[in-house]
């Protein structure tokens, strides 16, 4: 029987599984855009139920005039609760000549991410592969046991950080970056601050009271209708780690 893996063994397998997933599309002629990307994962992740114990509930816009491109991830471990403000950006194809280029620096769409996340932690999740320009810069960071460099599948940064670099070039971003996976200690503990240098009361300010009645209502689709489009989401998804056995 194989070992169970920790928390921060399956994010990795999974930001390997995005990582892959792209080079397949691109030997397809396909470019999967984020929005796609984002659904895959959290699909991927809801069917990894019954192996693992992990617990993926998501809600998203189904109505028409509802244009949010931000998703609320509420992560939650026996230990701690994050609320998220995420905004995916994917690495572009060598060919497109430029990396995150649907990050454009003179359009305030970082500014409106913080400004939009109220008490959430406003962050960048960057879905990575091996054909960008500059995909070779996409090295460290996994700490042992890990190796390749398929674990950068899916970093995370601060969007306050992004923000301040003005510039969607993967040369500046790496600095402000780090594999998903850091989120979380080796024990499975809540890592924000080590992982995108906020301060620790930003972290728990970021699931108040409004937010936590999400985890009862999130199958009530009247209210998170209005919910999504009241915070200008594209949808919702809890990610309960709670009973993660890693099996």
């Amino acid at each position: 029987m194989a070992a169970p893996i920790t928390l921060r063994d399956y994010l990795r397998r999974r930001a390997a599984w995005v990582w892959n997933e792209q080079g397949h599309a691109f030997k397809q002629g396909l470019s999967l855009q984020e929005e796609t990307l984002t659904e895959m994962l959290l699909l991927r992740m809801a069917r990894d139920h019954a192996k693992h114990g992990l617990s993926v509930t998501m809600f998203n816009k189904t109505e028409e005039g509802i244009n949010g491109a931000d998703w609320e991830w509420i992560v939650r471990t026996p230990w701690c609760d994050l609320g998220l403000r995420v905004q995916a950006k994917r690495l572009y194809h060598a060919s497109k000549g430029s990396d995150y280029g649907g990050l454009d620096p003179k359009s305030g769409q970082s500014a409106k991410l913080i400004a939009n996340a109220g008490t959430s932690i406003p962050l960048y999740v960057f879905f990575n592969h091996d054909h960008g320009t500059n995909s070779s810069l996409l090295n460290g960071g996994g700490e042992h046991p890990y190796r390749g460099r398929s674990y950068w599948g899916c970093s995370i940064a601060c969007a306050k950080k992004v923000e301040a670099e003005k510039s969607n070039a993967l040369s500046k971003l790496k600095k402000h970056s780090k594999p998903w996976h850091r989120l979380f200690t080796p024990s499975g503990n809540c890592n924000a601050m080590g992982a995108l240098g906020i301060d620790p009361s930003e972290a728990d300010r970021s699931m108040p009271r409004d937010r936590r009645q999400i985890f009862e209502r999130i199958r009530d689709r009247n209210f998170m209708s209005q919910y999504i489009l009241q915070h200008d989401l594209a949808g919702v998804a809890i990610i309960d780690f709670s009973d993660f056995r890693g099996e």
